[in-house]
């Protein structure tokens, strides 16, 4: 029992069992509210270089650049500094991308509803040839939206997490340097290699799989070839790159000119990047949320069999209440997200395989290029799937924790606590459809062969 007193039984006073704590018990109400928020505000300082925010603010900081988290301050220890204003230059940008991919992608759902039929999804390229570009930058506009919306409610959403840390300050701040970092750079490494490298076997002059000299533009399915720049020069580049990535942008060779190639190219490499950091944001954010609650387990476990007053359990289910609303409050906000991230990952998995299964016939630097496309996109979606579901899986690990409870200690915040934590289900969801799992990545699993056995059926790869 805490206070020194193992004995103490319920018509024991305080003083009596513990008179050390006759003086401390004198102190008055206001005196003793002045000195936990003074140790709230000590803790809220600490949080500054050791919380949540602190460690993931680096990637938003990076994200911001790019337009994509158009968040001011959002580079500031301070979360009561985040703001988010309409007119700030960031958010100018955010919107000025997300007109721009919006053009882009009229004039791709344009040649995708032209060619989606029987004839062309049995040509080479087939359904990913028809499709790849409406759903690569219809991608691109709902995340850009999106995260608009969600960081105009980022610095409350912020600031409610913070309160979550100061209230936990008794259990400490998880540490996330080394993890947010690692994942960060890890996952935009292989993503602008797997760019850089698709650019380069579409763009290099006089390539083996590719039409040295010319360049097929489709214009209400009268078909006409154009020369190209093959000079080794940047705009050159910039004309390859637009003409053999983006062709469904243009009627004629006339229609092209540089600045248009530039701004091509600057949509689709931002395009690429926030593809990846929708799904690097989902993982920062539930790595964060895991750390929160294994926190509450490790201490748990310290105690584990001890006789703990009923105010001590009050306090841990009060924590792990606190931890749920969190999860809860912040699924409400990127749910949408976590949809997008999943169906947009499951598409281009089964678009790249099938693309894979077709490139073996051509040239071997092609195949290994796939192959590695492949992997990568698997690689992303499992880390995806795992980081979010390690949410649920520390959330169901303080159930054994309460079973441990001495009977002696067992009390009614005992009882509430389990029949709460036994009873919530705690979890990241898409759309409110389904919950991220471990048992989801079997789903995901399924639902990419089933597609990819219906793809093979519908083209002809031979």
């Amino acid at each position: 029992m805490v206070g020194g007193c193992p004995d103490a039984g319920p018509t024991r006073t305080r003083h009596k069992c513990v008179p050390g704590k006759i003086k401390h018990n004198s102190v008055s109400p206001n005196s003793e509210v002045k000195r936990r928020d003074y140790d709230a505000k000590e803790f809220n300082d600490y949080l500054n270089k050791t919380g949540v925010h602190y460690y993931i603010r680096h990637v938003l900081t990076f994200a911001s650049i790019f337009g994509i988290f158009p968040v001011s301050g959002i580079y500031q220890r301070d979360v009561y500094k985040l703001k988010f204003h309409w007119y700030s230059p960031v958010a100018i940008y955010s919107v000025l991308l997300l007109c721009g991919f919006a053009s882009i992608e009229i004039f791709s759902l344009d040649y995708t509803i032209r060619n989606l039929n029987q004839d062309n999804l049995t040509a080479k390229g087939g359904i990913k040839k028809a499709t790849s570009g409406s759903i690569f930058y219809g991608n691109a506009c709902c995340a850009m939206w999106m995260f608009i919306k969600l960081a105009k409610k980022w610095p409350k959403l912020m600031q409610d997490w913070r309160s979550v840390e100061v209230s936990m300050r008794k259990f400490g701040a998880p540490r996330l340097g080394w993890k947010s970092t690692t994942l960060a750079v890890v996952l935009l490494v292989f993503a602008f290699t797997e760019h850089g490298l698709h650019n380069w076997l579409n763009t290099r002059p006089g390539g083996k799989d590719d039409i040295a000299a010319m360049s097929l533009i489709d214009n209400d399915f009268n078909t006409s070839f154009i020369l190209i720049d093959q000079s080794a020069t940047l705009t050159g580049y910039l004309e390859r790159f637009s003409l053999k990535t983006h062709w469904y942008l243009y009627d004629d060779y006339e229609s092209y000119n540089p600045m248009k190639g530039f701004l091509v190219m600057w949509l689709s490499l931002t395009a690429t990047f926030l593809w990846n950091f929708t799904d690097l944001f989902i993982m920062l954010v539930s790595s964060a949320l895991a750390a929160q609650f294994k926190k509450l387990t490790k201490a748990m476990h310290r105690v584990r069999g001890q006789m703990l007053t009923m105010s001590q359990w009050r306090e841990y289910r009060e924590t792990y209440t606190s931890l749920t609303h969190l999860v809860k409050k912040i699924d409400d906000h990127i749910n949408v997200i976590v949809a997008l991230s999943i169906g947009s990952n499951i598409y281009f998995i089964c678009a790249q395989l099938i693309t894979e299964i077709d490139s073996i016939k051509h040239s071997y630097f092609r195949t290994l290029f796939y192959m590695y496309s492949f992997l990568f996109l698997v690689f992303r979606t499992t880390a995806v799937v795992m980081q979010a579901s390690a949410i649920n899986d520390e959330s169901k690990k303080i159930v054994p924790e309460i079973f441990m409870c001495p009977t002696h200690s067992y009390s009614i915040e005992t009882q509430r606590f389990l029949q709460e934590v036994t009873s919530d289900y705690v979890a990241l969801t898409g759309l409110k459809m389904f919950s991220i799992t471990r048992n989801f990545l079997l789903g995901v699993a399924g639902a990419i062969l089933t597609y990819e056995i219906v793809l093979i059926q519908l083209q002809n790869t031979n």
